[in-house]
């Protein structure tokens, strides 16, 4: 799994949402600001990292440790489609004081299977 690192500033947080009473999911717009036009990157928390989202508010400047997670989907048609997301890991404040030494929390570990969402059938498709 690939991992990447965002830098930009938060435009929005979106509300915990509990998708089913085992997975949850939160969603932040980061605006990077890199190009000729912004671009506007959801990325998504999910499980107990929906919590590192609590203590930001849209306008600051954040970097955003995430891993790109890919996926096919045959639907019922036979027609094969490709997705992908972004799985925040870590967020934290852009000219944020470090951690004191032997202090602060442990980086949270990489998503495992059970942190990515249910497979959706046909109908649960978004398009």
């Amino acid at each position: 799994m690939a991992q990447v690192t965002i830098t930009g500033s938060i435009r929005q947080i979106g509300k915990t949402q509990d998708v089913s009473e085992k997975f949850r999911k939160r969603e932040l717009i980061i605006t990077e600001p890199s190009g000729q036009r912004p671009q506007h990157i959801p990325v998504e928390f999910t499980q107990d990292r929906c919590a590192l989202l609590d203590p930001f508010k849209p306008g600051e400047e954040v970097s955003v440790t995430c891993f790109v997670n890919g996926r096919e989907w045959t639907g019922r048609d036979g027609v094969t489609k490709f997705f992908l997301s972004l799985s925040g890991n870590r967020i934290e404040r852009i000219g944020a004081a470090p951690a004191p030494a032997g202090g602060g929390y442990a980086a949270p570990p990489p998503p495992s299977v059970a942190d990515m969402p249910p497979a959706m059938d046909e109908d649960d498709l978004p398009f």
